[in-house]
């Protein structure tokens, strides 16, 4: 169940399921394990393992590492990512850290100060995560 669902934010990106939704005025430390699509407005101190897609939005930022689906990034992130498709910084993106994805799509404005590793698929599955820590 996801912490903020708001339906009405879904895009081409979200699935049927909906989008856990993350708030503006919303800090959250922690880490987040979800199978659910995420869309982030406020800021993540921790990390963020998901086996749907993560849209970080202008003013938003993430703290930590990120393990997703997809990735979108508007906003700013300091950590690593692995992304088992396709890893996107926008023009107003800002990353400071190493990426790992099977296809990277970099902007001409946005800013990435770190590694790329473009690999082939990898898996985001959260339920073997879960497992994996008993």
């Amino acid at each position: 169940m996801p912490l903020f669902r708001d339906p009405q934010t879904q895009s081409d990106d979200d699935d049927a399921s909906g989008v856990t939704l993350i708030d503006r005025d919303v800090t959250l430390v922690g880490e987040i394990v979800s199978e659910d699509n995420i869309r982030l407005r406020g800021r993540i101190e921790g990390n963020v393992v998901t086996s749907g897609s993560v849209v970080i939005e202008p003013h938003a930022s993430v703290q930590g590492d990120i393990t997703a689906e997809n990735l979108i990034v508007e906003g700013s992130v300091e950590g690593k990512v692995v992304v088992a498709r396709k890893f996107e910084l926008r023009p107003t993106g800002r990353m400071r850290g190493d990426i790992r994805a099977s296809i990277v799509a970099i902007a001409e404005e946005g800013f990435l100060q770190g590694k790329v590793l473009a690999t082939e698929r990898i898996s985001t599955n959260t339920r073997a995560r879960r497992l994996d820590r008993g």
